[in-house]
C-alpha cells in the first residue's frame, strides 16, 4: 500500500489486519500485536484449539488479550478527521481510508480505494481501474445513444406500418366502392336487358298468335274455295239451260264472302316495330356516350395523378409600374398613375404584365387562374425566364410567350361572341367562346414540351400548344392586364 505522509502512516497502524479497517473496540494480545475483538474472537474459532497471531502466526498459549484504549482513542481521533474533511468537501480521496480513490466497483458502481479492495467488502467484487471507467462510461454512453436510435427506429417502423396498414385500408375500402359500383352497373344493365328482353319476347308472342289466326282464316277460305270450285264442276255436267243460272248463284256467294277483308293484320304491329327499333337505336347511342364517359373519367384520373397543382405568388421585382398587387401577391389589376419603382432589368417597363415567382425545370403542374373584367384586354400563361422586360415586346412563342387571353370586344355590341385569342406565331388565332370565361386552368407538361388551357367551369379545352420549345430554360407564370382587368392566382 502506497503511504502518503504522516497520515497515511497513521491510518496504516488504525487498521486492523483482519478487516482491513479501522479498529472497533481495539485489544492487544501477548505479542504485542492488536486486533478488534470482534475479529479476533471470530479467527480463534472454538475455546480446545490451539491459537496463534493471526499477523505474525506466533503461538499463543493462553487466550489473554486486553482493550488498547490509547488505540481506540487514536481511531476515534482520525475518523473525527475524516468527517471533518468530508464537510470540507475533499474529493478524490476514501473516505473511510484517506486513500486515493484509483479503483471502481462494478458490483457497487462506486469508487474505492486499494484499501477498500483489500476488504471483504469488496474482496470477491469486480474491480476495475478508474482510468478504465470513463472509458466504460463512454461505451455506456454509446450503448444508450444506440439504444435510444434503436427506439426510434421502432417507433418510426410502427409508425410507418400504421401508415400502410392505414394506406391498405383505404386502398381496400377504394376497392370495395369500385366493386359496388360495377356491380350497380351490372345489375342496371342486366335489369335493362332483361326488360328488353321480355318486351321483345311479348310481341314475339303477339305475332305468333296473329300468324296462327290468320293461318286459320286463310286455311277456312282455301277450304271454302274448294267446295265452291266443286260445286262449279258438278253443275258444268247439268243441262245447259240450267247451266247459267247456277254459276251465277254460286258467283253471288262468293262475291258477298270478299266483301270483308280475309286477313286482318294487327294495326299496330308496324307501329310497335318501328318503336322498338328507335328504342334500341337509343340504346347503343347511349352506350357509347357512356363508353366515353367513363374513358373520359378514367384519364382524367390518370392526368389528376400526374400533375402537380401549384400554389404560387407573384413577382413584384416584374411587375410594370402601373401594375397593383395585393398584399398577398395573389391578384394584380392596373392602376391609373406610375408607382416609383426602382427600374431593375427584371421588371416590364412597357408591357403591363407581371411573371409569378414559381419556376419548373420539369414535371407536370397546373395552377388556376380566377378573371374578372369588364371589356378590358388580358393574357394568361407561361413565359421562359429569359424574355425581353424592356420596350415594346409581342406575346408569341417565338418570344418566349405560350399564353391565351382576350382581345377588344365591340363595345356597341356587348351580345357578340367572347374574342379569345392564343397567342400563336406568326399570328394570334381566333378562338370563339359562347361563354364568358371565369376561370381558366393551365396545364404545363415541361418534359413533354406541352402547354394545355382549359376552362374550368365547363371543363372545355381552350387551346393546346404543341411542341413548344423550352430549351431547357426555367418557366415562370406570365399575366397580363388592362384596365378594368383583374387576375387572381
Amino acid at each position: 500500500m502506497e503511504t502518503e505522509g504522516p497520515i497515511r502512516e497513521l491510518c496504516d497502524e488504525a487498521t486492523c489486519s483482519i478487516c482491513l479497517e479501522y479498529f472497533k473496540e481495539p485489544v492487544i494480545i501477548d505479542c504485542g500485536h492488536n486486533f478488534c475483538q470482534a475479529c479476533l474472537a471470530q479467527y480463534w474459532g472454538e475455546p480446545d484449539k490451539g491459537i496463534s497471531c493471526p499477523q505474525c502466526r506466533k503461538m499463543i498459549q493462553q487466550r489473554n488479550f486486553r482493550p488498547n484504549w490509547q488505540l481506540a482513542n487514536i481511531t476515534e481521533i482520525l475518523r473525527k478527521l475524516e468527517d471533518g474533511n468530508r464537510a470540507e468537501g475533499q474529493r478524490g480521496v476514501c473516505e473511510k481510508h484517506q486513500e486515493p480513490l484509483k479503483l471502481f466497483c462494478r458490483d457497487d458502481q462506486a469508487s474505492i480505494c486499494v484499501v477498500c479492495d483489500r476488504s471483504k467488502e469488496h474482496r470477491d467484487h469486480s474491480v476495475i481501474p478508474v482510468e478504465e471507467v470513463t472509458q466504460l462510461c463512454e461505451e455506456k454512453a454509446e450503448l444508450k445513444c444506440l439504444e435510444k436510435e434503436r427506439e426510434i427506429l421502432v417507433d418510426q417502423k410502427l409508425a410507418e406500418e400504421l401508415r400502410s396498414q392505414e394506406c391498405l385500408t383505404q386502398l381496400e375500402m377504394e376497392k370495395q366502392k369500385v366493386a359496388s359500383a360495377f356491380e350497380r352497373m351490372y345489375n342496371f344493365l342486366e335489369e335493362i336487358e332483361l326488360h328488353r328482353l321480355a318486351k321483345l319476347g311479348a310481341l314475339k308472342k303477339e305475332i305468333e298468335e296473329i300468324q296462327r289466326g290468320n293461318v286459320a282464316k286463310l286455311s277456312e277460305e282455301i277450304s271454302h274455295l274448294s267446295n265452291l270450285i266443286t260445286e262449279v264442276e258438278r253443275n258444268c255436267q247439268q243441262p245447259e239451260n240450267e247451266f247459267p243460272q247456277d254459276i251465277r248463284n254460286i258467283l253471288s256467294r262468293y262475291e258477298k264472302g270478299q266483301v270483308r277483308q280475309l286477313v286482318e293484320l294487327s294495326p299496330g304491329l308496324e307501329e310497335k316495330f318501328r318503336i322498338y327499333s328507335q328504342t334500341n337505336s337509343a340504346l347503343e347511342e347511349a352506350m357509347e356516350k357512356y363508353k366515353e364517359s367513363l374513358e373520359e373519367a378514367l384519364n382524367k384520373e390518370s392526368l389528376n395523378q400526374e400533375l402537380y397543382k401549384v400554389n404560387f405568388t407573384l413577382d413584384p421585382d416584374t411587375a410594370n409600374p402601373f401594375l397593383i398587387l395585393s398584399e398577398d401577391l395573389k391578384s394584380v389589376r392596373r392602376g391609373s398613375r406610375y408607382q416609383a419603382v426602382p427600374d431593375n432589368p427584371e421588371r416590364f417597363d412597357i408591357m403591363m404584365s407581371v411573371l409569378g415567382q414559381e419556376r419548373f425545370t420539369s414535371g407536370r403542374h397546373w395552377w388556376e387562374v380566377e378573371v374578372e373584367e369588364n371589356l378590358g384586354r388580358w393574357a394568361v400563361g407561361i413565359a421562359r425566364e429569359s424574355v425581353r422586360r424592356k420596350g415594346q415586346v409581342r406575346i408569341s412563342p417565338e418570344e418566349g410567350f405560350w399564353a391565351v387571353g382576350k382581345s377588344f370586344r365591340d363595345s356597341r355590341d356587348l351580345s357578340s361572341p367572347c374574342q379569345i385569342l392564343a397567342f400563336t406565331s406568326p399570328k394570334p388565332t381566333p378562338l370563339i367562346f359562347r361563354r364568358k370565361i371565369r376561370k381558366i386552368r393551365v396545364s404545363l407538361s415541361y418534359d413533354e414540351d406541352r402547354v394545355e388551357f382549359s376552362d374550368v367551369d365547363s371543363d372545355d379545352l381552350i387551346f393546346t400548344f404543341h411542341s413548344a420549345s423550352f430549351s431547357g430554360e426555367k418557366i415562370l407564370p406570365f399575366f397580363r392586364v388592362w384596365r378594368g382587368v383583374r387576375l387572381k392566382c
